[in-house]
């Protein structure tokens, strides 16, 4: 949304157009929207680190933090879009049905807290890559300008 969003100039190659309210991400979009998608691929992938390496109902906590915080922002954008009466029960109907689906994923998985992928991983190094990707994720949410 955030880039269907820009306006025409910012397809136009006069990326200091861009319309964004998370300064990391206004600045990432003013570099272009190929930097920007790279910036998007880093913050999502620290979100998916973190959700693959802890326990269940930390990483549940990140999924709901994740879909909900996301589907708030994607309001931001409704007052560009044409149909907007429709389209928060659009975006309400696609987050409830992911986090319905993701949910119920981990509730009939198999797999126990100790079988995770990255068990095999010392519990200092674990914690410590964690750490690392919820400050990536933070950092995307400074102020920077």
């Amino acid at each position: 949304m955030t880039l269907i969003g820009q306006p025409v100039g910012y397809w136009g190659g006069d990326y200091s157009q861009a319309l964004e309210g998370t300064p990391a991400f206004r600045i990432l979009l003013r570099q272009g929207p190929a930097v920007f998608m790279a910036g998007l691929a880093i913050y999502m992938s620290a979100f998916v680190g973190m959700i693959v390496m802890l326990p269940r109902t930390l990483a549940l906590a990140i999924c709901l933090q994740f879909t909900l915080g996301h589907t708030i922002g994607a309001f931001s954008w409704i007052n560009r879009f044409p149909h907007t009466r429709m389209l928060p029960f659009v975006i309400n109907s696609v987050a409830a049905l992911s986090l319905a689906l993701g949910i119920h994923w981990v509730w009939t998985s198999p797999l126990q807290e100790d079988t995770l992928l990255v068990s095999s991983l010392p519990t200092v190094t674990r914690w410590a890559l964690v750490a690392t990707l919820c400050f990536i994720t933070i950092l995307f949410m400074l102020p920077w300008e």
